[in-house]
């Protein structure tokens, strides 16, 4: 757990036991705090509604669909992901906050491209669609990084094959 957000449930039991017991709100433990700020509440969203329709296309995937104007709005919207991923990548680590999210972005960033590039690649409606159940688990893996909080062990792969980048 990054050391902000203990730092918050400290302070959210203090408080609770100033105010006699009363529950704070501040004191939600099932979802990161870092969740609730609009820029990665944005990224969840962004996240959400890219896995809706990675999921929509991948139902019936045909390779014509890679010609269609709205694959080259879909591409669009995951490299915008992809560079939100490094963008927030970049802010945890000039916080000098929460290592594993940090790495996790990163790592998030660089494979949304390849993800797509695969599904570029497809040359059935078969490998169509295995690409695109990839980047639906890519997508669902981005939101969950964000939205559950960081245990103790978590991330640790990540660090040894990033390191402190």
């Amino acid at each position: 757990m990054a050391p902000y957000t203990s730092l918050i449930f400290l302070l959210a039991a203090f408080q609770a036991n100033a105010d006699g017991g009363a529950a704070s709100p501040a004191a939600d433990t099932t979802t990161s705090a870092i969740s609730h700020e609009p820029f990665y509440a944005g990224i969840v969203a962004d996240a959400k509604k890219l896995e809706a329709r990675t999921d929509a296309l991948g139902k019936a995937p045909k390779l014509s669909l890679l010609t269609q104007a709205r694959f080259k709005t879909y591409a669009h919207d995951i490299q915008a992901l992809s560079d939100a991923d490094m963008k927030g990548h970049l802010d945890l680590k000039a916080r000098g906050t929460d290592n594993d999210l940090k790495c996790i972005m990163m790592g998030v960033s660089l494979d949304l491209p390849k993800k797509l590039a695969a599904i570029e690649a497809s040359k059935s409606d078969a490998e169509l669609g295995t690409a695109l159940g990839n980047m639906s688990s890519l997508l669902s893996d981005n939101i969950d990084v964000i939205v559950t909080p960081a245990t103790v062990s978590s991330g640790l792969d990540c660090v040894i094959e990033f390191g402190n980048r």
